[in-house]
């Protein structure tokens, strides 16, 4: 009797042991995963850069700063296989300084012309559409600087592309358009390429275009799609890339 009640209570702790350490495995399995995927999220969450305003305005507008005062500034970094150290500086309300921090010192590196367009203040502090982004998912951090809009609601972006060679961030020029302005730019990192949206009105022009992103940071047009809605009637463009410019494929006239 006894050797069977004991058999019973060891079972028991047996399952419980058992159950103990599944218990345990699971939980530690959930932290790890955790663990990574927060990391994994962490590196590439793009996020909006902000300045702080010290004499922000009352009616918290852009164009009520005192640049006389003071010149907006943020100081960032941007990760990858060597960091890179940048600021922006608010010269107005229309030009933003781009400084590279080299031989312990920030140092110019080119003006951006841009349109505060849904930049907006929380207190002192300045929400831009500079954005920290992979953009070219290489693993550094690159600076999109979207800079201006229309009322159709068109991203016209700047593209700086993290360049470890030069160790600085460079404007990707697009050479089929002859232009350093992207339309919503985006990346397909399956395909290594851009694309990109114009938007018009019912009576304008609209666009859809795709270039692939070579590891010299430069361009190959593949194609586009137009849409020309200004005239008496609408047309349909479509063009290939041939010898990094643009070829008419074909144009074919919309039935209304």
């Amino acid at each position: 009797m006894n050797t069977f009640i004991d058999e019973i209570i060891s079972n028991h702790i047996n399952i419980q042991y058992h159950t103990a350490l599944m218990k345990y495995l699971f939980l530690l399995f959930l932290f790890t995963c955790s663990v990574t995927f927060s990391q994994t999220e962490t590196d590439s969450i793009p996020y909006n850069l902000m300045l702080k305003v010290n004499y922000a305005p009352e009616s918290l507008s852009m164009e009520d700063i005192d640049f006389s005062k003071e010149k907006p500034e943020c100081i960032f970094e941007l990760k990858g296989k060597t960091p890179l150290k940048y600021s922006f500086r608010l010269q107005n309300d229309s030009i933003a300084s781009l400084y590279q921090f080299k031989n312990n010192k920030l140092e110019l590196q080119e003006n951006v012309h841009y349109q505060p367009f849904f930049w907006h203040f929380d207190k002192d502090m300045l929400f831009s559409n500079f954005k920290i982004v992979d953009f070219d998912n290489d693993g550094d951090e690159d600076l999109l600087c979207w800079v201006f809009s229309n009322v159709n609601g068109n991203e016209w972006t700047i593209i700086f592309i993290n360049d470890q060679t030069q160790q600085k961030l460079v404007r990707l020029y697009n050479t089929a358009d002859e232009t350093d302005i992207w339309d919503k730019p985006r990346f397909d990192k399956e395909t290594n390429t851009i694309h990109t949206e114009l938007y018009g009105s019912a009576f304008g022009t609209s666009a859809e275009s795709s270039y692939k992103l070579q590891n010299e940071l430069t361009v190959i047009p593949l194609t586009k799609h137009f849409q020309n809605r200004t005239g008496k009637h609408m047309y349909d463009y479509v063009y290939m890339g041939r010898n990094g410019k643009w070829k008419l494929k074909s144009k074919n006239r919309i039935k209304q």
